[in-house]
C-alpha cells in the first residue's frame, strides 16, 4: 500500500531548491534560448507511490538521469524528445532482485517563461538570469520488466552562465500505470536535482514591441524605458540610439543645460557632429557657459571665444554687465567698478574751447559703460586746466568743459540727475606746470563719486 504522509513528506523535501532558487530570480528575468537545445537532468529519485513505495519492497532513494532534445517552434513553446533512467535499490521483488529502473522515453513540450533572450554572462550586454521552464511528457516506460504508459511533469529554473551553457535546479513528479503482471499496481517518483542546457543552433529574437533598438525585457529590467513607446522621454531621440550613444533615454535633458537630447543631436544618430552641442555634456566648447544658455542668447555652444563676449573674466551667464568696456575693472559681477576718483585719461579740446574733438569719443565710451554699470552712482565731473593765462579764464574753460562732457553723457543715456558739472581752472595740479608734460597732465577731466 502506498503510504501518503512519506509521498508528500519527500515531495516538500525535494520542492524545497526548486523554489528557493525561483524566489531569488528576479520578477522579469529570464534566458536566452536556442531554436534547439539538448538537456541533461542530473539528481535522484524517490518513490512516491505503488508497489516501489509499499513496505514489501521497501525502494529507497537512487540515482536519476534524463536526457532531452527539444525544438523550439513557436516562441516560448518547443516540441521536446525525452529519456530518463531511474534506478531504486531494493530489499527484495519477487524475482529476488535487489533494484528496480525505469527506462522512459516521451513525446511532450516544453514551456519558458519570462524568457527575454539577452545573451549570457560572459556575453557584452548580458546577464546570469535564466528562465523559468515547465515541461509534460507521455510514452513508454520499461518498469518492473515490464512495458508500461506514462507520463510526467517537471518545473525547474535555469541560470545563463557561459555560452552557450545554463545551469540550474529541477523537479519532476512521474507517474506509471500499472502494467500486465498480475498484481501490479500504479507507481510513481519524484526527482530532483541540476539540470544543464545547452543551445546548439538559431537563437530565437528578442521581442522588440516599440522597434527601438532595445528589446522588451531590456527596457523593463534594465533601462526602466517604456517598451511600447520608441522615445520613452520624448525628447526626440528614439530609446536605443540613447542607450547607444550613453544620454539618458528617461531624462530628456541628460545633461541638464536646459536642451532636450534631441535637440542638441540634431540629426538623431547617437554621435556628436563638430556642429552639434553634445548633450552629455552641459558645456560643450568648455567655455564656461551652459549650451542652453548660448542657444538662447544667440551663441554658439561649441566656440568658446564668445562665452565672455567683453573679455572681462566674467562669463556671459554670470555677467551682470555684458558690454563692459574692455580693460576695465570689473566686480564679481561682472559689472565696472567705478573708483572714488577716476582720471579720464586722453579726453582733448580744441584750443581754448569746450568742443570735445572725436579723437576723445572712446574713452567717453568707455565712462558711459561704466557709470551704466553703477545705475545708482551720482559723480562730479571736474574740470582742470594748466595755469597757462590768466586764472578767470581758466576757470571759466574748466566749467565749460565740465559742462561739455556732461552733456555728452547725457546725450548718450546717462540721466543728468546723476552729473554735477563744476570747473577747478589751476587750482588742483597733478603736476608741476613748468615742463610741457607737467602742463598737459594738469589738463583734464575726472569723475568724483558723490555717495
Amino acid at each position: 500500500m502506498p503510504r501518503p504522509s512519506r509521498a508528500l513528506s519527500t515531495s516538500v523535501l525535494l520542492a524545497a531548491p526548486l523554489l528557493l532558487a525561483v524566489s531569488l530570480s528576479p520578477s522579469r528575468a529570464s534566458a536566452e534560448s536556442g531554436r534547439f537545445n539538448l538537456h541533461l537532468d542530473l539528481g535522484g529519485a524517490l518513490p512516491a507511490l505503488g508497489d516501489i513505495a509499499d513496505e514489501g519492497l521497501g525502494a529507497g532513494i537512487g540515482p536519476y538521469v534524463s536526457a532531452a532534445f527539444d525544438w523550439q517552434i513557436v516562441t516560448p513553446f518547443a516540441i521536446q524528445l525525452r529519456y530518463g533512467f531511474s534506478y531504486f535499490p531494493v530489499d527484495s521483488n519477487a524475482a529476488g532482485d535487489s533494484f528496480v529502473t525505469d527506462h522512459a522515453f516521451g513525446l511532450g513540450g516544453r514551456f519558458r517563461f519570462l524568457d527575454n533572450r539577452e545573451g549570457y554572462m560572459t556575453e557584452d550586454g548580458g546577464d546570469i538570469w535564466g528562465n523559468l521552464w515547465v515541461d509534460a511528457h507521455i510514452g513508454i516506460h520499461h518498469f518492473f520488466d515490464d512495458t508500461r504508459f506514462g507520463a510526467d511533469i517537471g518545473v525547474g529554473y535555469e541560470y545563463s552562465v557561459i555560452k552557450p551553457l545554463q545551469i540550474g535546479l529541477f523537479a519532476r513528479f512521474t507517474y506509471v500505470l500499472a502494467g500486465s503482471v498480475e498484481g501490479s499496481e500504479s507507481d510513481a517518483y519524484l526527482t530532483a536535482g541540476v539540470s544543464f542546457s545547452i543551445e546548439i543552433g538559431g537563437r530565437t529574437a528578442a521581442l522588440d514591441t516599440d522597434g527601438d533598438g532595445l528589446s522588451d525585457e531590456r527596457e523593463t529590467n534594465q533601462h526602466n524605458t517604456d517598451p511600447n513607446d520608441p522615445d520613452s522621454d520624448d525628447d526626440g531621440l528614439n530609446d536605443g540610439v540613447e542607450v547607444e550613444g550613453g544620454t539618458d533615454p528617461r531624462n530628456p535633458d541628460s545633461d541638464g543645460d536646459e536642451l532636450q537630447d534631441g535637440r542638441e543631436d540634431a540629426n538623431h544618430d547617437g554621435s556628436r557632429q563638430p556642429d552639434e552641442s553634445d548633450p552629455r555634456v552641459a558645456d560643450t566648447d568648455r567655455g564656461g557657459v551652459p549650451d542652453g544658455w548660448e542657444v538662447e542668447h544667440n551663441r554658439s555652444p561649441t566656440n568658446r571665444a564668445d562665452d565672455d563676449n567683453d573679455q572681462d573674466r566674467v562669463v556671459d551667464h554670470r555677467d551682470a554687465c555684458l558690454d563692459t568696456a574692455r580693460g576695465v575693472r570689473v566686480d564679481p559681477r561682472g559689472c565696472a567698478i567705478l573708483e572714488r576718483e577716476l582720471v579720464l585719461e586722453g579726453i582733448e579740446f580744441d584750443v581754448d574751447s569746450a568742443t570735445i574733438r572725436p579723437a576723445s569719443f572712446p574713452i567717453l565710451t568707455r565712462a558711459i559703460a561704466i557709470l551704466r554699470d553703477n545705475p545708482d552712482v551720482r559723480v562730479q565731473i571736474q574740470g582742470h586746466t594748466d595755469n597757462t593765462g590768466r586764472a578767470s579764464r581758466n576757470r571759466q574753460l574748466s566749467q565749460e568743459r565740465a559742462e561739455s562732457v556732461r552733456q555728452y553723457l547725457v546725450e548718450h543715456g546717462i540721466p543728468e540727475a546723476r552729473l554735477e558739472a563744476r570747473g577747478y581752472g589751476p587750482s588742483r595740479p597733478r603736476a608741476p606746470n613748468d615742463t610741457e608734460e607737467g602742463r598737459a597732465r594738469n589738463r583734464r577731466i575726472e569723475f568724483h563719486r558723490l555717495d
